[in-house]
């Protein structure tokens, strides 16, 4: 059986990294610049005021459905070289309604990336192991370098704005992206992190891209913006991710149903939970880069070994029933 043939939801940290990453880098930095009426005029000028030092945001994501709970607290700092850096931790409750069996899991993990390459790397059972995350977190992770080529490439992305609270010391707005347009940028920002890749790997890379980009399109994005304006800087975010993560759910579940991919049934009830009943909400708080408060890569990552199917144990952990 061919790789591609073969989905593998168990490889969740490129899934669970796309989603926790869309958040703190789509929408933790600067947004997306916007045409001109009063409102989308206030958006610009908070979005085209450029950041010249290093930008430190605390992310918090939660995913809840019926019979799982999952919960990535996180802190993503970008330089002003453009390298980000993330570290936190996953907080994972299954349980098997029939059995009424529970499983928790604890895992921490730390995200790197220079250039085109994202590595993720999660420990488990005290020790760590990492996974090169190409397509869309990288694809992400590109919004935040804010280039002048960036911001003019960004400026119509952004369909209505609207300004709640404007004051001398803070600007509150709800803002909406066009999803299409979005998508197209994120397409286009991840294939540089494919050049590595050949063979049954890019295809399926490729594939798993194809499925977040038409997931990302198929709706607008919204969100809550909250700007300091003395400093010109986020500080809050929240938004609701759930369209998205839904749509990609039913998107594979209908690949499934057309026999492109290939389901367990743990992996189906799984999409299905996730495509009808979950809800993925992530919120974002702007954190002063004082020396203390820095991200700094755990000491103990040298050497440590590349395996893509780290996290295989921790979901046949949480959805095994253990029979008494």
């Amino acid at each position: 059986m061919k790789f591609l043939d073969r989905l593998n939801v168990r490889r969740g940290a490129k899934l669970l990294a796309a989603a926790v990453l869309s958040g703190a880098l789509l929408f933790g930095g600067n947004a997306f610049a916007a045409p001109n009426d009063d409102d989308m005029a206030a958006f610009r000028e908070a979005y085209l005021k450029p950041e010249k030092t290093t930008r430190l945001i605390e992310q918090y994501l939660s995913l809840v459905s019926n019979n799982f709970h999952l919960d990535i607290n996180s802190k993503v700092q970008v330089t002003v070289d453009g390298v980000l850096t993330m570290d936190g931790e996953f907080s994972w409750s299954y349980t098997n309604l029939k059995k009424n069996y529970s499983t928790n899991n604890f895992i921490p993990f730390y995200i790197e990336q220079q250039g085109n390459e994202m590595t993720l790397y999660v420990k488990r059972i005290g020790r760590w192991k990492k996974m090169i995350l190409p397509g869309l977190p990288s694809g992400l992770a590109a919004i935040w370098k804010s280039s002048d080529n960036m911001l003019r490439e960004n400026i119509d992305a952004v369909k209505a704005v609207t300004v709640l609270e404007d004051t001398p010391d803070m600007r509150i707005m709800d803002v909406t992206l066009d999803g299409k347009k979005i998508a197209a940028l994120l397409e286009r920002n991840s294939q540089e992190s494919f050049a590595g890749l050949k063979g049954d790997e890019l295809a399926a890379q490729q594939a798993m891209l194809k499925r977040w980009i038409t997931a990302i399109g198929a709706d607008d994005i919204k969100f809550a913006w909250t700007v300091n304006k003395p400093s010109w800087t986020t500080a809050t975010t929240s938004f609701d991710l759930t369209p998205i993560m839904r749509a990609y759910s039913r998107y594979v579940l209908d690949e499934a149903a057309a026999g492109r991919v290939i389901l367990t049934d743990e992996e189906r009830d799984l999409l299905d939970a996730m495509g009808y009943y979950a809800e993925l909400r992530a919120y974002t708080t702007r954190v002063a880069p004082k020396a203390e408060s820095l991200v700094r890569k755990p000491a103990d990552l040298t050497n440590v070994p590349e395996d893509d199917n780290a996290l295989d144990d921790i979901f046949a952990e949480m959805t095994t029933v253990v029979e008494k």
